[in-house]
């Protein structure tokens, strides 16, 4: 397999896969075919075989756990909200929580009680 090849399998920067294994002193057999389908047969995070009839991309709960605390921008954060503030106008967003009234405490305890965060 090529550098190329190697780094389109683990979705890393070819340099990257190019400097470590210089580094280790390995060098790539262009004559060796590249895997057809790495998910599913090999955990991504540490290699070993996965097995069942499931298809799967960790060997473990510890492995999955592990490789996406690693690749938080992998991530597919799709719960973001947009609101408006009712107290000072602010276009914000909020993740996760489609019910959010204000953009900040502070503007919540202006709004709700008609004073600057102290007694009136």
């Amino acid at each position: 397999m090529t550098y190329a090849a190697i780094a389109a399998q683990l979705e890393l920067n070819a340099n990257t896969v190019k400097t470590w294994c210089r580094r280790a002193r390995i060098t790539p057999d262009p004559t060796i075919p590249p895997v057809d389908n790495p998910l599913g047969v090999w955990c991504l995070h540490c290699g070993a075989p996965i097995t069942g009839t499931r298809p799967a991309k960790f060997c473990s709960q510890q492995c999955r756990r592990t490789w996406w605390h690693a690749r938080p921008e992998k991530i597919n954060r799709r719960a973001f909200y947009q609101f408006t503030c009712p107290h000072c106008g602010a276009v914000f967003s909020a993740y996760g929580n489609k019910h959010r009234v204000y953009c900040s405490h502070a503007c919540y305890i202006r709004h709700r009680f008609g004073t600057k965060g102290g007694r009136p």
